[in-house]
């Protein structure tokens, strides 16, 4: 099929037409005015159409009169109205045009990007919903484990209040004294593990920092390695240690350490100095939970100004030399 340059170029021309109204439509949407104009004109372009139609359709010679004349005169008006028709130029593509093809494509094509579009943001949706859902399974799940737990709670308070109702006083004081006793005894056994968990810390960790700050060396916790060695030499008076005199006397291992401050005597002197920054804690902690108010401190020691800093303790308001456990039961009860 032979299509002229003409013809193409009107295509090409229709088309940048309606890409840029697609443009300006796109950037600017149509108001309500704007709208109700552009459909008047279409329906005034259809009008027009359908009147041209039926204009082409008027021109019947089948109902002619018999006079010959007339019938001459008829024929010569259709051929005047068919050779100006042939003449002017046709507003629709011819049967063999390319451009309903083109603008089905263009169509087609738009349709297919806008399918994408959707696919894309469907598929981000259903991720989206996806993750919802699982959250929404656990926390379904987690209600369920609360709510079945609420209810053994509550079946157990009920079957205890029933038990309690059956019971004498005597059998329900009974009961109470022995869950006080079985408290008592776990706290007991809590309290020693603690107690032997801090006696560790002391002796192994604290001790050497102690010893380090009380003889003039960094305050405790800038030095977390401090060898009996350093502090058998002692520091300057900057704070930096001495240089060793001797060998470094070969430390004892951490189990046999441990032996000698479970065994040690209280009339006994310290072996060096980080086993005399030991007793010293060890003898402070021990007064002070004895104690129901101050105690008096012997001097101002490094063991003293650390229970401070960690918050255990607190100096009296007027007198640095009194010293007492800080009351965390009153502070929680605030």
């Amino acid at each position: 099929m032979d299509i002229s340059v003409q013809t193409v170029q009107k295509i090409q021309k229709f088309a940048e037409k309606r890409q840029e109204a697609e443009q300006e439509s796109s950037k600017e949407p149509l108001g309500g005015t704007a709208l109700h104009v552009y459909t008047r004109r279409l329906d005034a372009t259809l009008q027009g159409l359908q009147e041209q139609l039926r204009e082409r359709n008027s021109l019947d010679l089948t109902e002619a009169g018999t006079d010959s004349w007339a019938r001459i005169s008829q024929a010569r008006r259709a051929k005047k109205a068919y050779d100006s028709l042939l003449k002017s130029d046709d507003e629709l593509p011819a049967t063999d045009s390319v451009l309903p093809s083109l603008l089905a494509i263009e169509e087609t094509v738009r349709l297919v990007q806008e399918n994408k579009i959707s696919v894309k943001m469907t598929a981000e949706q259903l991720s989206v919903d996806r993750e919802r859902l699982r959250v929404e399974e656990a926390n379904l799940r987690d209600s369920e484990s609360i709510a079945s737990g609420l209810r053994e709670r509550i079946q157990r308070i009920r079957n205890a209040n029933t038990k309690k109702e059956e019971q004498t006083p005597s059998q329900v004081a009974r009961e109470q004294l022995a869950l006080q006793k079985k408290q008592n005894k776990e706290l007991d056994r809590t309290s020693a593990s603690l107690k032997v968990s801090l006696d560790k810390f002391i002796d192994e960790t604290l001790a050497p920092m102690l010893a380090a700050e009380d003889l003039g060396g960094p305050t405790v916790g800038d030095a977390f390695e401090v060898s009996d060695a350093t502090l058998k030499a002692g520091y300057t008076a900057h704070g930096k240690p001495k240089k060793q005199k001797e060998p470094a006397e070969a430390e004892d291992g951490t189990q046999q350490r441990i032996d000698k401050f479970m065994k040690r005597n209280a009339e006994e002197a310290p072996i060096n100095k980080r086993e005399a920054a030991a007793r010293e804690m060890h003898g402070l902690l021990d007064a002070m939970l004895e104690a129901d108010s101050y105690i008096d401190l012997e001097r101002d020691s490094a063991s003293s100004r650390f229970l401070v800093r960690a918050k255990v303790a607190q100096f009296h308001p007027r007198d640095a030399r009194r010293l007492r456990l800080i009351d965390f039961g009153r502070s929680l009860g605030h």
